[in-house]
């Protein structure tokens, strides 16, 4: 074997050992090629080199996007009738959604011309689509004549066109629907309580009582009160309050196990409607007695019913406590409420604190109650300088407010 020598100086001798020949012999080992393997390198066997690959960087490069072409409900009407496809139920119900989804109005009307004259048959499943199609793209006219050829309608097809009414404002005509469906749909016990809320709603903008109290007989009949919904009681709630009526309103509250804070807070909206500002304090009293939860709906309505309570701002200060304890006194509704309250009371140092830990600085309802807070208490001064603060920011004034300036001759 060949070997390449390593350019070193010898070793000394008390390292190189010694190796007796009697030994040598008996194991048959060569000593110095052992030796020698230790000490010198095998000679690599010759390898072609490798080809180097060199990377070159990525270099991406901008192509126009082909944008893939979108098809309307009205395309793909066009296409069945150039090709003469029939269509079907499950066709026309893909149709319907995207049409639906897309609010396409043209596309909803062309879809059912073509499902009329089509030999399809069409279930009352399928027909409450339509209704839901066209209320969705605001054509209740189509709906209505959609509803008013369908031979068979369940309770869907009414909520469907109730809603649609509501929702286009019309509350009479969704008033009378309701009534009609009483009278022409078989089985009440279909009816779920969340149309019962929409009714009372238009009841209330229609300012019909008797309807709405006819409702609340009808949800006692089928047993929604005692479910304890509380949508439906807070919408009963509501209701008795648009008409001054807070004995009925209490009533449906003390029917109640477990009354959330969706009721409390129809009933501190009714409280403090009617001017009952003491017992706003007392309902929100009550709501920490129960453990309820309290929102932001709750904090404003309570807030602004400390402003007409004449303790001094004692009231007002221990809500104060309250929104700061639950995380509220960083809403902006709040602290507009906290300037005002304290503004009344003449606190002017604490609504400026109120005012100083608002987060966004171009929020103009919180600016102008502190102007119209420092022009209550005499501070003409501050107010002329947050006036121009306001200009500066681009925060609009209310004009009430410049009026008001413009006729205080002189500042302290």
């Amino acid at each position: 074997m060949r070997t390449l020598e390593l350019a070193l100086s010898p070793p000394p001798a008390s390292l190189i050992p010694s190796f007796k020949h009697s030994t040598t012999q008996s194991v048959g080992i060569d000593v110095k090629t052992t030796f020698d393997a230790q000490l010198l390198l095998r000679r690599p066997k010759h390898q072609s080199p490798e080809p180097v690959v060199v990377l070159q960087p990525h270099i991406a490069i901008d192509r126009p996007q082909i944008p893939i072409p979108r098809y309307s409900t009205s395309d793909i009407l066009r296409i069945m009738d150039s090709l003469s496809l029939p269509g079907n139920e499950d066709l026309y119900s893909c149709l319907a959604k995207e049409s639906t989804s897309e609010c396409d109005q043209r596309g909803a009307y062309e879809l059912t011309v073509h499902i009329m004259k089509s030999s399809v048959r069409p279930r009352t499943t399928f027909l409450n689509h339509l209704l839901l199609m066209h209320v969705s793209c605001g054509r209740l006219d189509t709906a209505r004549q959609v509803f008013d050829r369908m031979p068979h309608r369940d309770f869907h097809s009414w909520a469907i066109l109730i809603l649609g009414y509501i929702e286009m404002g019309d509350f009479e005509e969704a008033a009378l629907l309701f009534v009609s469906m009483l009278k022409h749909q078989n089985g009440a016990s279909k009816i779920t309580p969340w149309i019962m809320g929409c009714v009372l709603k238009a009841s209330a903008m229609i300012r019909d009582l008797g309807l709405g109290q006819q409702v609340h007989g009808l949800c006692q009949k089928l047993g929604f009160i005692e479910e304890q919904d509380s949508c439906l009681s807070g919408s009963l709630i509501r209701f008795y309050g648009e008409f001054g009526c807070l004995e009925d309103a209490n009533l449906v509250l003390h029917q109640l196990s477990n009354a959330d804070t969706l009721v409390w807070a129809a009933k501190v909206s009714n409280d403090y409607r009617e001017g009952e500002f003491q017992q706003v304090i007392r309902d929100f009293i009550e709501m920490g007695k129960h453990g309820v939860q309290k929102n932001a709906l709750v904090f404003s309505s309570v807030l602004k019913a400390s402003t007409w309570v004449s303790d001094g701002g004692r009231s007002g200060g221990g809500v104060h406590a309250d929104a700061i304890k639950l995380g509220f006194d960083s809403d902006c509704l709040i602290r507009c409420r906290l300037i005002e309250m304290y503004g009344k009371y003449g606190k002017v140092k604490d609504a400026e604190k109120a005012f100083m830990s608002r987060e966004d600085e171009t929020n103009g309802s919180c600016w102008n109650a502190m102007v119209a807070g420092y022009m209550q208490n005499g501070c003409y001064i501050e107010a002329i300088k947050l006036l121009y603060q306001m200009k500066a920011t681009g925060i609009t004034v209310q004009d009430r407010l410049l009026n008001e300036v413009k006729l205080k001759p002189t500042f302290r």
